[in-house]
């Protein structure tokens, strides 16, 4: 806010009462005001386009921002970011960007804001699921990264991803505090607490279908064929919709035998990853330590592939043909390589290399290396660091923003 626009609220209530008065001469003669002229946002820096490896968008939670890096120039000393670009819709508040996913022909990005502090000013992450304002999903226009495009969806959206054919967006709402008003009023049937899955038409920024799923939902993937969207809930379970029905049924899996209740959850499903060649779906829950496995066929947990870790697991990825998944977990701050068939694991340590709590992997188009987001102590910047996969070491790390806690890859136009 300007020196003028202060100025001007401090005087507001004056200048009312001068109107309402009058010297002996006649009304009192108030000055004409000039009223700032700033901008919301700086314009973003013009950037070259993106080059035929890519470009990584990485969403800075806790400072509003997103870091932009070219893939092209990673082999070089002095790679870090190329620029770091303002988002939201109002700039005097943090809004707490919260997850991206980049349009296959490379021309779109899409953020969404989730709004967990509403006026707080103290950022979204301290109270993270538990924002009273909706949310939003931005559409960003690669070349200029500028703003194209929004749409309204619940408050505390957690997950957001695009079809393949990149017309559909999908984005979830960890609604913690649904659950929480739920349980303080006595309620204790969980369809009462269930949060929505917006499905959202990608090119006009509208709603197509607003989807009760179950109670705070985080983390969503779609199944091979894209026949099915699996969705992590903190009530111990996995939400299966079938989005090849109009109605959009839900079918409501439990991760474990002892699973628990949206109150009183003992395994906290927070993030998921499926096969790209078997559909499998596995299961990262934070408060288990445990990666569990959904069998896409019956659709029941297999007890006998669950992964055990030495932290909580986050989001993860697997390779192209379906065999290992890097799985990233915070305490140790480490990444599980996990054979898919056998599920013997071997770990890739980053905290030799300054990582802090870990978030996401993702690989590059060649699978040589993996893009680690590490979200930081959420008062420093946090960093991304590049893994070489063959030689299991840290070879690159970059400073970003603040609680990072995303990184998508933007590939470059045809």
């Amino acid at each position: 806010m300007t020196r003028t626009r202060l100025l001007l609220a401090a005087l507001a209530p004056l200048a009312f009462g001068a109107c309402a008065e009058s010297t002996s001469t006649g009304p009192l003669e108030v000055p004409e005001l000039e009223y700032g002229s700033d901008t919301a946002w700086p314009a973003p820096e013009s950037l070259p386009p993106v080059g035929p490896a890519g470009r990584l968008v990485i969403t800075n939670s806790l400072d509003d921002t997103l870091s932009l890096l070219d893939l092209d120039t990673m082999g070089s000393a002095s790679w870090g970011e190329l620029a770091r670009i303002p988002v939201g819709l109002n700039p005097v508040e943090l809004e707490g960007p919260h997850h991206t996913a980049a349009s296959p022909d490379g021309a779109f990005y899409y953020v969404g804001i989730s709004n967990y502090v509403p006026g707080g000013g103290s950022g979204p992450h301290g109270a993270h699921g538990a924002g009273t304002a909706d949310g939003y999903c931005l559409k960003m226009d690669a070349r200029t990264n500028r703003l194209v495009g929004s749409v309204r969806v619940d408050r505390n959206p957690g997950d957001v991803i695009l079809s393949k054919d990149g017309r559909t967006l999908y984005q979830t709402h960890f609604d913690l505090l649904k659950i929480a008003d739920a349980a303080r009023r006595g309620v204790t049937d969980e369809r009462q607490m269930d949060s929505r899955l917006a499905i959202l038409d990608a090119e006009t920024m509208t709603r197509k279908a607003m989807v009760p799923v179950c109670p705070a939902p985080h983390a969503v993937r779609l199944s091979p064929d894209s026949r099915r969207a699996y969705i992590a809930c903190w009530s111990d379970e996995v939400a299966v919709v079938n989005l090849e029905d109009p109605s959009y049924p839900v079918t409501r899996v439990d991760v474990a035998i002892n699973a628990g209740s949206a109150v009183t959850p003992r395994h906290e499903p927070y993030a998921l990853t499926v096969s790209p060649t078997t559909g499998a779906v596995w299961v990262s829950s934070l408060a288990s330590h445990s990666v569990q496995y959904i069998d896409p066929v019956t659709l029941t947990a297999d007890p006998t592939r669950t992964v055990i870790l030495d932290g909580s697991p986050m989001f993860g990825t697997f390779t192209a043909d379906g065999r290992i998944l890097y799985m990233p977990y915070q305490s140790v701050e480490a990444i599980a390589v996990i054979d898919a068939a056998t599920g013997t694991k071997s770990d890739i340590p980053l905290a030799p290399s300054g990582c802090i709590n870990v978030h996401q992997v993702e690989l590059t188009p060649d699978e040589r290396h993996g893009l680690v987001v590490c979200e930081g102590d959420h008062v420093g910047p946090g960093t991304l660091h590049v893994v070489d996969l063959a030689e299991r070491t840290v070879v690159k790390t970059v400073r970003v923003g603040l609680y990072p806690d995303s990184v998508a890859i933007l590939r470059g136009t045809p």
